[in-house]
C-alpha cells in the first residue's frame, strides 16, 4: 500500500510541475537554472557543489524531456523519471553534506505534496 502511495503522489508531484511547466512557459533551460538557484540558496551549496550539481540536474531535465518525445505510455514514463529522480538523488549523496542532503529530501517531499511554500 505504501508503495502505491509513493506512486501515486509522484505521478501527482509530476502532473502538477507538467501544468506549472506549461503554465508559465517555461524552457528547459529556466526550470534547470530555477533549480540550481533554489537549491544554491535553500541548501547554502558552495561554488564547488553548484559546478557538480548542476551537469546532473541538466542530464536529468534532458531525460525527461526525451522520455517526454518518445510518446510512451504515461505510467512508463513516470516509472522512468522516477528512474532519473532516484539516481540523481543518489549521486547527490557523494556531493552535499548530510545536514544538506537531509534538507534536500524535504525539499523533494515539499514538492510531491503540492509545491513548494508559496512566498
Amino acid at each position: 500500500m505504501k508503495k502505491i502511495s509513493t506512486i501515486f503522489a509522484f505521478v501527482v508531484a509530476m502532473m502538477a510541475f507538467s501544468t506549472s511547466i506549461h503554465a508559465q512557459g517555461m524552457d528547459p533551460q529556466a526550470m534547470i537554472q530555477r533549480q540550481v538557484d533554489r537549491m544554491t540558496t535553500e541548501l547554502s551549496l558552495s561554488k564547488e557543489q553548484v559546478a557538480k550539481v548542476e551537469p546532473l540536474i541538466e542530464a536529468r531535465m534532458k531525460k525527461m524531456m526525451e522520455l517526454r518525445e518518445q510518446g510512451m505510455e504515461r505510467e512508463e514514463m513516470m516509472a522512468e523519471m522516477k528512474k532519473a529522480n532516484d539516481a540523481q538523488a543518489e549521486q547527490f549523496k557523494a556531493i552535499l553534506t548530510p545536514e544538506q542532503l537531509e534538507k534536500y529530501k524535504t525539499m523533494q517531499s515539499q514538492m510531491r505534496q503540492g509545491g513548494p511554500p508559496r512566498e
